[in-house]
């Protein structure tokens, strides 16, 4: 039963990460703009990419939601 219940949970973890990443790269790209510096392969403004990442963690959200409400209306 555990590895049947183990099977239907979905999660995402490459938008979780990515999204992780962009902000991380967009606080960093941020901090050095302050200094003068910035991230080379980095072409685009530190907002773009902080957008970037909450579009991959609401469509995280979305998703890991609807697997939970889909896994309760299985029981």
């Amino acid at each position: 039963m555990a590895s049947q219940k183990q099977e239907q949970v979905f999660t995402t973890p490459i938008f979780l990460a990515a999204g992780f990443f962009l902000f991380a790269v967009a606080i960093i790209e941020k901090a050095l703009n302050l200094i003068g510096a910035d991230i080379p392969f980095v072409p685009v403004w530190p907002r773009q990419l902080l957008d970037w990442a909450v579009v991959l963690l609401m469509f995280d959200i979305a998703l890991t939601l609807r697997q939970v409400l889909e896994n309760k209306l299985q029981e």
